[in-house]
């Protein structure tokens, strides 16, 4: 599967997990692992807050359980993004 397909998938899962987040879409980037492995890097892009733990852990099962039935086998890391993540440097003026 290519990118734009696995964001398919994973967007749709995502959409129905995280709408109490406020869920706003994701991304997905092919990578390479330390080993040069390839790997699929997810980030949930969210209005609101970051995810608590056991979530985030039930929502990667989901999304890895999902892509194995469409073959995809590739390890996958799940993050998420918020505006509250931004770091605003009071130095800069």
């Amino acid at each position: 599967m290519n990118d734009d397909e696995i964001n398919d998938v994973v967007t749709k899962l995502l959409r129905q997990r995280l709408k109490n987040y406020g869920f706003r879409g994701s991304t997905v980037r092919s990578e390479e692992d330390f080993d040069g492995v390839s790997i699929l890097r997810v980030t949930a892009h969210l209005e609101k807050g970051n995810l608590p733990f056991g979530l985030l852990t039930d929502v990667l099962h989901d999304i890895r359980s999902k892509l194995l039935t469409k073959g995809e086998e590739r390890f996958v890391l799940l993050n998420s993004e918020s505006p509250e993540d931004e770091v605003i440097d009071e130095d800069v003026e």
